[in-house]
């Protein structure tokens, strides 16, 4: 019995450490994010910040179908297996080969989409710097899992560092060439990117012994079962991000989406605080719920929903409060537009409603729901969808973009609604039925 508990509060005592870290190092994370999105703002005219920010989100785009839910199927593969060597070279693998169908994919579209030389080359730039975050986020899947948190987290922030320092370099030299800005910018993240990666490599490498073998069914075991949850990630990145933004470009003028596309970024590096929270807690969760400690997972459950409530209310108040300052202090006064003094608050409301996002999709992905939660997503992107139209048949910007934003708050509501019912009725009947 002794050893039982001992062995709880230490795992308690990891998850509080790994979350620790993470925190703190998302601060000075987010402190550089503050820094780089200002001097990206300041580097780039309004006009070149829409062409960098139509070539980003269209490169994310595939950067989210390609992720095919592996680095959450890992955490939770890899939190039995901490030391396999195989299971991360196979994942490793599989990573990259997809990721490159899914890049291939994207450029000869991109062909297609903007027939423009500046749009190509810029995403060939900015999807090499994906693959290589790609394969760094599956040394983080392997290093969360072994509560190595730290070095994952000071890998992230030398490449930020670096691409700090780049940034201030290119802004202080400030180029003629508007075309060179933008291309400019891209090969930063690129210098970035690849600095963390090889990081991260490093670390791994100290701390496992790596197989060279392809195993095939391997392979195929790890695409089948991440499957289900790299699709919820496609179905929500729609409703939550990518639509809106891909409606506000072809609603909005050059000026206005600019606008929306900086406060819509903001808004979604705030929104990052509960899906760091939710994988540091995953690990610690998933052996609650593999040992029958119901009641453990229950009370983890409820602190972590009281935890992002009152961040969620703290974040959505108070940035609300400050929109003109925070915007004019994150980017730029250039992109603040006074007809659009709702846009921001509302951005923050969805950040706020994605923190409960983040925790029922987490939550239910550790009970194996993954497919119920998939079918509930599939409504939630109907609803989106519905909304977003009608917005196309609106002639005045102003209700073009608050029909936008109302599509992916509505869709986040529901799902979080329909989720967090789930998560809740399950927890209390594992517990009860454990009681007995």
């Amino acid at each position: 019995m002794n050893i039982g508990t001992s062995s709880v509060v230490s795992l308690e005592k990891k998850i509080a450490f790994s979350t620790l870290v993470q925190y703190g190092g998302k601060i000075v994370q987010l402190v550089l994010g503050i820094i780089n999105l200002r001097l990206i703002a300041r580097f780039l005219s309004m006009h070149e910040y829409g062409v960098y920010a139509a070539i980003t989100e269209y490169a994310l785009f595939f950067s989210v179908a390609a992720n095919l839910g592996l680095f959450a199927y890992l955490v939770r593969r890899i939190s039995d297996q901490p030391k396999d060597g195989q299971v991360f070279f196979n994942a490793l693998i599989l990573r990259v080969v997809t990721a490159l169908v899914f890049f291939v994919i994207a450029i000869v579209s991109a062909l297609f989409v903007q027939n423009e030389p500046l749009f190509l080359i810029g995403t060939v730039l900015f999807l090499s710097a994906l693959l290589a975050d790609f394969v760094t986020t599956i040394c983080d899947a392997f290093l969360q899992a072994n509560y190595l948190m730290g070095r994952a987290t000071f890998a992230l922030l030398l490449g930020k560092i670096v691409y700090s320092g780049a940034l201030l370099f290119l802004l202080t030299n400030q180029p003629v060439i508007e075309t060179a800005s933008v291309l400019m910018v891209l090969g930063v993240t690129i210098l970035s990117s690849l600095v963390t990666m090889w990081l991260s490599l490093f670390y791994v490498r100290q701390k496992i012994k790596w197989q060279w073998q392809i195993v095939w069914a391997e392979l195929w075991t790890i695409l089948k079962v991440s499957l289900p949850f790299g699709i919820i990630n496609i179905v929500n990145a729609l409703y939550f991000r990518f639509l809106p933004d891909y409606f506000a470009y072809i609603l909005l003028d050059k000026a206005s989406f600019s606008a929306f596309s900086i406060a819509f970024k903001i808004a979604q590096v705030a929104s990052l605080f509960s899906t760091f929270l939710m994988f540091s807690v995953l690990p610690g969760f998933r052996k609650y719920i593999d040992d029958q400690h119901w009641q453990k997972a229950r009370k983890l459950y409820r602190d972590i929903t009281r935890i992002l409530s009152g961040l969620a209310l703290f974040v959505f108040i108070f940035g609300s409060l400050g929109a003109t300052t925070l915007i004019s202090f994150l980017a730029d006064k250039k992109y603040i537009i006074e007809q659009y003094w709702f846009m921001f608050p509302a951005m923050l409301l969805l950040a706020a409603i994605s923190y409960g996002y983040d925790l029922v999709l987490i939550t239910l992905f550790a009970l194996g729901q993954e497919r119920w939660f998939l079918k509930r997503e599939l409504i939630a992107l109907a609803i989106a969808l519905v909304i977003l139209l009608l917005a196309t048949q609106l002639t005045d910007n102003i209700w073009q973009l608050g029909a936008i934003i109302v599509a992916a708050i509505s869709a986040e509501t529901v799902i979080v609604v329909l989720g967090y019912q789930k998560a809740h009725r399950l927890l209390h009947d594992k517990e009860l039925n454990h009681s007995f």
